[in-house]
Protein backbone atom coordinates (compact mmCIF):
# COMPACT_ATOMS: atom_id res chain seq x y z
CA UNK A 1 0.00 0.00 0.00
CA UNK A 2 1.65 3.40 -1.01
CA UNK A 3 0.97 6.28 0.64
CA UNK A 4 -1.10 9.18 -0.65
CA UNK A 5 1.06 12.40 -2.34
CA UNK A 6 -2.02 14.44 -1.65
CA UNK A 7 -0.83 15.83 1.59
CA UNK A 8 2.56 15.79 1.28
CA UNK A 9 3.70 19.83 0.87
CA UNK A 10 6.98 21.40 -0.11
CA UNK A 11 8.74 23.86 2.56
CA UNK A 12 11.37 25.74 0.71
CA UNK A 13 13.92 27.65 2.60
CA UNK A 14 15.02 31.02 0.95
CA UNK A 15 15.47 33.43 4.01
CA UNK A 16 18.97 33.41 4.17
CA UNK A 17 20.68 37.04 3.55
CA UNK A 18 23.48 35.24 1.73
CA UNK A 19 26.52 36.94 3.95
CA UNK A 20 29.44 34.82 1.71
CA UNK A 21 27.89 34.94 -1.52
CA UNK A 22 27.43 39.40 -1.58
CA UNK A 23 24.30 39.37 -3.24
CA UNK A 24 20.77 37.56 -2.91
CA UNK A 25 21.24 33.82 -3.99
CA UNK A 26 17.94 33.49 -4.54
CA UNK A 27 18.47 35.48 -7.32
CA UNK A 28 20.98 34.68 -9.45
CA UNK A 29 20.49 33.47 -12.65
CA UNK A 30 20.97 29.82 -13.99
CA UNK A 31 19.66 28.87 -16.94
CA UNK A 32 17.38 31.97 -17.81
CA UNK A 33 15.59 32.37 -14.23
CA UNK A 34 16.46 32.78 -10.59
CA UNK A 35 17.50 29.80 -8.29
CA UNK A 36 14.27 30.50 -6.44
CA UNK A 37 12.33 29.90 -9.55
CA UNK A 38 13.87 26.89 -10.56
CA UNK A 39 12.93 25.07 -7.07
CA UNK A 40 9.53 26.19 -7.18
CA UNK A 41 9.39 24.79 -10.63
CA UNK A 42 10.61 21.43 -9.42
CA UNK A 43 8.56 21.23 -6.32
CA UNK A 44 5.41 22.11 -8.47
CA UNK A 45 5.67 19.47 -11.08
CA UNK A 46 5.66 17.09 -8.33
CA UNK A 47 3.30 18.68 -5.73
CA UNK A 48 1.46 20.38 -7.28
CA UNK A 49 0.35 23.82 -6.00
CA UNK A 50 1.34 22.38 -2.15
CA UNK A 51 4.46 24.33 -1.27
CA UNK A 52 5.35 26.56 1.35
CA UNK A 53 8.18 29.26 0.64
CA UNK A 54 10.09 30.74 3.49
CA UNK A 55 11.29 34.34 3.22
CA UNK A 56 13.14 36.70 5.46
CA UNK A 57 15.95 38.50 3.95
CA UNK A 58 15.84 40.71 0.74
CA UNK A 59 11.43 40.02 0.70
CA UNK A 60 10.97 43.14 -1.83
CA UNK A 61 13.54 42.42 -4.23
CA UNK A 62 12.61 38.42 -4.10
CA UNK A 63 8.85 39.24 -4.43
CA UNK A 64 9.56 41.61 -7.36
CA UNK A 65 11.94 38.93 -9.26
CA UNK A 66 10.23 35.43 -8.92
CA UNK A 67 6.53 34.66 -9.38
CA UNK A 68 5.44 33.10 -5.72
CA UNK A 69 1.54 33.04 -6.64
CA UNK A 70 1.46 29.14 -6.61
CA UNK A 71 2.56 28.84 -3.25
CA UNK A 72 2.04 30.28 0.56
CA UNK A 73 4.85 32.94 1.11
CA UNK A 74 5.89 33.04 4.93
CA UNK A 75 8.33 35.36 6.71
CA UNK A 76 10.45 34.15 9.18
CA UNK A 77 10.88 37.45 11.06
CA UNK A 78 14.27 35.55 12.68
CA UNK A 79 15.87 34.64 9.86
CA UNK A 80 19.58 36.09 11.12
CA UNK A 81 19.44 33.61 13.69
CA UNK A 82 19.89 30.51 10.82
CA UNK A 83 17.92 27.89 9.27
CA UNK A 84 16.15 26.26 12.07
CA UNK A 85 13.89 29.71 12.34
CA UNK A 86 12.94 28.88 8.50
CA UNK A 87 12.44 25.56 9.14
CA UNK A 88 9.54 25.98 12.29
CA UNK A 89 8.33 29.16 10.31
CA UNK A 90 7.51 26.43 8.00
CA UNK A 91 6.43 23.67 9.36
CA UNK A 92 4.12 26.16 11.14
CA UNK A 93 2.64 26.76 7.81
CA UNK A 94 1.59 23.22 6.57
CA UNK A 95 -2.23 22.36 7.15
CA UNK A 96 -2.86 20.24 10.27
CA UNK A 97 -3.85 17.30 7.56
CA UNK A 98 -0.14 17.66 5.85
CA UNK A 99 1.42 13.66 6.36
CA UNK A 100 4.99 14.43 5.16
CA UNK A 101 7.19 17.72 4.29
CA UNK A 102 9.64 17.78 1.11
CA UNK A 103 12.43 19.97 2.84
CA UNK A 104 14.22 21.81 -0.05
CA UNK A 105 16.58 24.31 -0.66
CA UNK A 106 16.78 27.28 -2.98
CA UNK A 107 20.23 27.18 -3.90
CA UNK A 108 20.82 23.17 -5.05
CA UNK A 109 20.18 24.04 -8.83
CA UNK A 110 21.56 20.49 -10.09
CA UNK A 111 17.68 19.10 -8.14
CA UNK A 112 15.38 18.81 -10.57
CA UNK A 113 11.87 17.52 -10.60
CA UNK A 114 12.58 13.45 -11.30
CA UNK A 115 15.43 13.70 -8.30
CA UNK A 116 12.18 14.82 -6.13
CA UNK A 117 9.88 12.24 -7.33
CA UNK A 118 12.40 9.65 -6.59
CA UNK A 119 13.02 10.97 -2.94
CA UNK A 120 8.92 11.02 -2.49
CA UNK A 121 8.57 7.20 -4.26
CA UNK A 122 10.79 6.00 -1.78
CA UNK A 123 8.45 7.80 1.19
CA UNK A 124 5.62 6.45 -0.28
CA UNK A 125 7.10 2.47 -0.19
CA UNK A 126 8.62 3.54 3.63
CA UNK A 127 6.29 6.19 4.86
CA UNK A 128 7.07 5.87 8.77
CA UNK A 129 10.82 6.54 7.92
CA UNK A 130 12.51 9.28 6.73
CA UNK A 131 13.97 9.76 3.66
CA UNK A 132 17.56 11.83 2.70
CA UNK A 133 19.59 12.76 -0.37
CA UNK A 134 22.82 10.73 -0.68
CA UNK A 135 25.77 12.11 -1.95
CA UNK A 136 29.21 12.10 -1.82
CA UNK A 137 30.49 11.34 1.79
CA UNK A 138 27.34 12.63 2.76
CA UNK A 139 23.67 12.86 3.70
CA UNK A 140 20.84 15.52 3.65
CA UNK A 141 18.22 17.91 1.81
CA UNK A 142 16.15 17.52 -0.24
CA UNK A 143 14.94 15.26 2.30
CA UNK A 144 10.94 14.08 2.90
CA UNK A 145 10.20 14.11 6.67
CA UNK A 146 6.55 12.38 7.99
CA UNK A 147 4.55 14.09 10.16
CA UNK A 148 5.67 12.04 13.16
CA UNK A 149 8.81 14.42 12.72
CA UNK A 150 7.07 17.83 12.42
CA UNK A 151 7.60 18.96 16.13
CA UNK A 152 11.38 17.83 16.25
CA UNK A 153 12.14 20.04 12.94
CA UNK A 154 10.02 22.55 14.95
CA UNK A 155 12.68 22.52 17.93
CA UNK A 156 15.32 22.83 15.92
CA UNK A 157 17.86 25.51 16.76
CA UNK A 158 20.94 27.31 15.02
CA UNK A 159 22.15 27.71 11.81
CA UNK A 160 22.74 23.76 10.77
CA UNK A 161 19.27 23.03 9.73
CA UNK A 162 17.73 19.64 9.69
CA UNK A 163 21.59 17.63 9.50
CA UNK A 164 21.03 17.07 13.42
CA UNK A 165 17.77 15.18 13.07
CA UNK A 166 19.04 13.52 10.06
CA UNK A 167 22.09 12.27 12.14
CA UNK A 168 19.65 11.33 15.09
CA UNK A 169 17.35 8.93 12.93
CA UNK A 170 20.26 7.74 11.09
CA UNK A 171 20.07 4.54 12.02
CA UNK A 172 16.54 4.32 10.15
CA UNK A 173 16.86 6.75 7.44
CA UNK A 174 15.66 5.62 3.88
CA UNK A 175 18.91 7.35 1.31
CA UNK A 176 18.20 7.81 -2.31
CA UNK A 177 21.19 8.41 -4.40
CA UNK A 178 21.42 11.87 -5.52
CA UNK A 179 24.87 13.28 -6.53
CA UNK A 180 23.58 16.49 -7.50
CA UNK A 181 22.24 17.39 -4.16
CA UNK A 182 25.82 17.95 -3.25
CA UNK A 183 25.81 21.51 -5.35
CA UNK A 184 24.85 23.86 -3.02
CA UNK A 185 25.42 27.68 -4.23
CA UNK A 186 27.15 29.61 -1.16
CA UNK A 187 29.49 31.72 -2.61
CA UNK A 188 30.59 33.33 -6.02
CA UNK A 189 33.18 30.47 -6.61
CA UNK A 190 29.96 27.81 -6.23
CA UNK A 191 28.55 30.17 -8.29
CA UNK A 192 31.41 30.19 -11.17
CA UNK A 193 31.57 26.26 -10.82
CA UNK A 194 27.98 26.25 -11.41
CA UNK A 195 28.45 27.85 -14.48
CA UNK A 196 31.63 25.69 -15.74
CA UNK A 197 29.32 22.70 -15.88
CA UNK A 198 27.08 24.06 -18.47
Amino acid sequence: MLAAMDNVYAVILAAGASSRMGSPKQLLIWQDRPLLAHALANAQAVLAERMVVVLGANVEAIKAAVDLSGSKVVLNPDWADGMAGSIRAGIQAVPETASAVLLMLCDQPLINAAHLQSLLSAWQNAPDRIVASQYAESFGVPAVFPAAYFAQLASLTGDRGAKPLLLRFEDTLVKVPLQEAEMDVDTQGDYQRLHALN
